[in-house]
């Protein structure tokens, strides 16, 4: 009769590549460990025979091998390595075309100053004020920074943030191995410079008239874009990319597309009587339906008019007003506007109307201290408290 061999005990811990197989060399002999590092077998006897403990070593021999891993990562990743995996990266490319541009432009800035080959782990606060310095004096000796002119602090804290944004990025990001590329960011906690006094302009209703009586001698298009931006409180680059089938003038309402929106927000929001009979106009004297732009270019009418053109309209349209612009701003001194002169609305509503998502923009950049309504604040509760 033939014998049946008996097989000794053996497990295996761990996932392909990242793998210890412990086992028998004899049944009931002692424990081996066998694991593979750098392409090569590392075998040894454990000595004993608990396979328990076995077990709770190779566990442990695995978490050991992921951090020495992990940290041999983490010291081979520089700043170019992080500027180049973040900018093809899917939380990059999930941004605007015109967001990615800027945001490319801003990072790799900062990283040619800070050196490509800088390692990721050994930034500190001092390249985050060194960085600050070269950028507010525009120094020339620092060929990395390319300034053509000393910048506000608001500037360099945004070329900044896309840092930190990589940064963080890096952290939640996973190699093929499962991990992380970086285990903390070493700027957190680092304070950024930031603009002390930030210039937030708003234009005066009486300016806006007078601009408004001279646009149609700069170019009738500069009419009914003051009238539009003025009447709805959006970004320029959202009317700009107004079609006239985004404007229902039956319905009183216009459709803001997510993607001219700078938050991909896209709504229907009513119109004002001034900005119906604006567009009404405009649209006959086009005799323009459809999908064509209602702010056609002068040399290709199929697309819209650049917003540089508008914003030289709106210069020499101060200049005929005999005016000074508002240093600061052009046409989003009229965003504000809007949305100073709806202080009394919910902040809600008035976000909606407007295209913010975010409440706190509102009461932060857009609407501005005036003051006639601090005067009926001052003068006019709108209540007294009564009892104990």
């Amino acid at each position: 009769m033939k014998r049946t061999r008996r097989r000794g005990w053996s497990k295996s811990i761990g996932e392909r590549g990242h793998r210890v197989r412990l086992y028998e060399a004899r049944p009931g002999g002692p424990i081996m460990r066998s694991i593979w590092i750098n392409g090569k077998e590392d075998r040894k006897s454990l000595g004993h025979r608990d396979r328990e403990l076995a077990t709770r070593d190779a566990y442990e021999m695995l978490s050991d091998l992921a951090a020495t891993e992990r940290a041999a990562a983490e010291e081979s990743l520089t700043l170019g390595m992080l500027r180049d995996m973040y900018l093809e990266s899917p939380q990059h490319r999930s941004k605007k075309e015109p967001t990615q541009k800027h945001d490319e432009q801003k990072l790799k800035r900062v990283v040619a100053f800070l050196g490509p080959s800088r390692n990721v782990t050994s930034l500190s606060e001092s390249d985050v004020q060194r960085f600050t310095i070269a950028r507010r004096a525009a120094d020339r000796q620092l060929e990395h920074v390319a300034a053509e002119r000393a910048v506000s602090d608001r500037t360099v804290e945004a070329d900044l943030k896309i840092l930190v944004g990589a940064l963080n990025w890096a952290r939640r990001e996973r190699t093929s191995a499962g991990h992380r590329l970086l285990k903390e960011n070493p700027l957190f906690g680092v304070r950024l410079p930031k603009e002390q006094n930030p210039q937030r302009p708003v234009m005066n209703h009486d300016v806006y008239q007078r601009l408004a009586g001279v646009a149609s001698k700069v170019d009738p298009l500069l009419e009914l874009a003051l009238i539009v931006a003025e009447g709805t409180g959006r970004r320029l680059s959202s009317w700009r990319n107004l079609r006239w089938d985004d404007v229902d003038l039956q319905a009183g309402t216009i459709r803001w597309r997510a993607e001219f929106d700078k938050n991909g927000y896209e709504q229907v929001v009513p119109m004002s009587e001034a900005v119906s009979k604006a567009l009404r106009d405009a649209r006959k004297a086009q005799a323009a339906i459809g999908a064509s732009p209602v702010f056609p270019a002068p040399q290709d009418p199929t697309k819209p008019c650049d917003r540089y053109l508008l914003d030289r309209w709106l210069r020499r349209a101060f200049e005929k007003a005999e005016l000074t612009p508002l240093k600061g701003g052009l046409w989003h001194t009229l965003r504000r506007k809007w949305a100073t002169e709806r202080k009394g609305y919910p902040v809600k509503d008035v976000a909606a109307a407007g295209g913010w998502r975010d409440e706190g923009t509102i009461l932060k950049s857009y609407q501005q201290v005036d003051p006639e309504t601090v005067k009926q604040v001052v003068l006019h509760p709108t209540r007294r408290l009564t009892g104990t």
